[in-house]
C-alpha cells in the first residue's frame, strides 16, 4: 500500500490521457488513472465527491481526489467549511471497517477479563515492543472484555515467526503468550505442530484487515483501529461499537 502512495505521488499532478475538456463518468477517470499510474490495483474505486468537478479515488483505504477532466490529482483533507467537518477522514473512517463475522476466532489466543461481555480483536507481534506495551499496560485494564489476539509476526522482525510458533505450538497458548508478553517468561522450545493457522492468519492480516503495523485493534462493530489506545479510550469505544453494529462501508460506485 505504502508503494502505491509513493507512486501515485510521484506521477505528480498529472493524470493525463483524458481526451475531453468537461467532465468525465467515473469509469472513464478510473480507466485514465489505472493506465497512467503504474502498479494501481485494477480494483480502485471511484465515486463522486461533495465537490462538483472532483471525484473520490479509494485505493485499500486511502483516499484522493481527481478533477473531473482526469488531469489532475489532489492530496490532502477534504474540509467542509461550513462545518468544519473533515470529509477525508470521515470517508477513511468508514472505509476501514471490516465484517466481525470474517475474524476466525477459533484461531485467536483468547483471554477473557471478568464477563468478557465487551469483545476486541489484536493482530500483535510477539517481538513488536508496542505490541508488548499494550499488553502490560492497557490489556490487564480492560474490564469485562473478551480478547481474541491474532498471531502477526512482522517480516521486519526476524525472531518473530519462530516465537509465534512456539507460542502456536504451546498447549496452553493463552498463558504462554501472557508470560511472555507482559513478563518476558521463556517460550516452550516445541515447535513441531501444524502452523498454517498462523500462515492464515497472516494472509487474513495482509488481505482483508491490511495492516500496515502492530499492534492492530479492531472493534465489534468491525472499526479498525491501526494503533493501541489507552483503555479508559478504549473502554467507551468498545461501548459505543455494541451499540451501532457492524456497518461496513462500499468502496465503490464506479458508474
Amino acid at each position: 500500500m505504502k508503494k502505491i502512495v509513493i507512486a501515485l505521488i510521484l506521477a505528480g499532478v498529472m493524470v493525463g490521457c483524458a481526451k475531453k475538456e468537461e467532465g468525465l463518468s467515473t469509469s472513464a477517470v478510473k480507466a485514465s488513472i489505472t493506465k497512467s499510474i503504474p502498479g494501481l490495483p485494477a480494483d480502485v474505486a471511484v465515486n463522486k465527491s461533495p465537490v462538483n468537478g472532483l471525484y473520490e479515488v479509494v485505493v485499500g483505504r486511502k483516499v484522493f481526489y481527481v478533477t473531473n477532466d482526469g488531469k489532475y490529482i489532489m492530496f490532502g483533507n477534504l474540509i467542509e467549511a461550513s462545518t468544519k467537518q473533515n470529509l477525508t477522514e470521515k470517508r477513511t473512517t468508514e472505509l476501514s471497517k471490516i465484517d466481525w463475522n470474517k475474524l476466525p476466532l477459533d484461531l485467536a489466543i483468547k483471554e477473557v477479563n471478568g464477563n468478557g461481555k465487551r469483545k476486541l480483536a489484536v493482530f500483535s507481534d510477539p517481538e513488536c515492543p508496542y505490541c508488548q506495551m499494550f499488553e502490560k499496560q492497557i490489556a490487564p485494564n480492560l474490564k469485562d472484555t473478551t480478547i481474541y489476539t491474532f498471531l502477526f509476526p512482522l517480516p521486519n522482525h526476524p525472531q518473530a515467526k519462530p516465537d509465534a510458533i512456539k507460542i502456536w505450538c504451546s498447549k496452553d497458548r493463552t498463558s504462554v503468550w501472557t508470560g511472555w508478553m507482559r513478563d518476558k517468561k521463556a517460550l516452550p522450545t516445541n515447535s513441531s505442530c501444524d502452523t498454517s493457522g498462523i500462515d492464515a492468519l497472516i494472509k487474513l492480516g495482509t488481505d482483508l484487515v491490511q495492516i500496515e503495523g502492530t499492534p492492530t485493534l479492531i472493534l465489534e462493530n468491525g472499526q479498525i483501529l491501526p494503533s493501541m489506545l489507552p483503555a479508559e479510550q478504549l473502554i467507551p469505544m468498545m461501548d459505543d461499537a455494541v451499540k451501532n453494529g457492524t456497518k461496513v462501508a462500499p468502496a465503490s460506485s464506479t458508474k
